[in-house]
């Protein structure tokens, strides 16, 4: 694949993962707290919304991961972002959300203290794509041939 064809494919991917994460953290759940009732039936719709942003994370992150490690022959900070954003998802999705929902439904003192854990796992993930975001466009002149004179 050529280096413009990459670069325009990672632009599409993270686009797509950051505005999903987003859409959905900015826009979807605080909106299905406010039109829906009751609270838990909310907590169900965003809970259904994260989760279906968490899988689709795992996979635009994988796909970012393999060009990424197709392009860099080390550990740079791209692909360090991008491991970043797939580890956060991960321990967000799989680690602390079931915590957070067996606490809500036991209805236990620590289901805040989950609930702020989840929340940080969200916002590492974001902070990790949204770098990545930043720092892609500085590929295109270290990936690109220059032009001869």
């Amino acid at each position: 694949m050529s280096p413009l064809r990459r670069l325009r494919l990672q632009i599409v991917l993270v686009g797509l993962w950051l505005g999903g994460l987003a859409a959905v953290g900015l826009i979807g759940a605080p909106t299905a707290f406010a039109l829906v009732s009751p609270r838990m039936a909310a907590a169900a719709v965003a809970s259904s919304m994260f989760h279906a942003m968490a899988l689709a994370g795992v996979v635009l992150g994988a796909a970012l991961l393999v060009i990424e490690r197709s392009r860099s022959s080390g550990m740079d900070t791209p692909l360090l972002l991008v491991m970043g954003g797939l580890f956060f998802d991960v321990l967000g999705e799989f680690v602390v959300v079931p915590n957070l929902l067996a606490a809500a439904a036991a209805a236990a003192p620590g289901a805040s203290a989950w609930h702020v854990a989840a929340s940080a796992a969200y916002g590492g993930q974001a902070l990790c794509v949204l770098v990545y975001a930043w720092l892609l466009p500085s590929q295109l002149g270290r990936d690109l041939p220059r032009p001869s004179a």
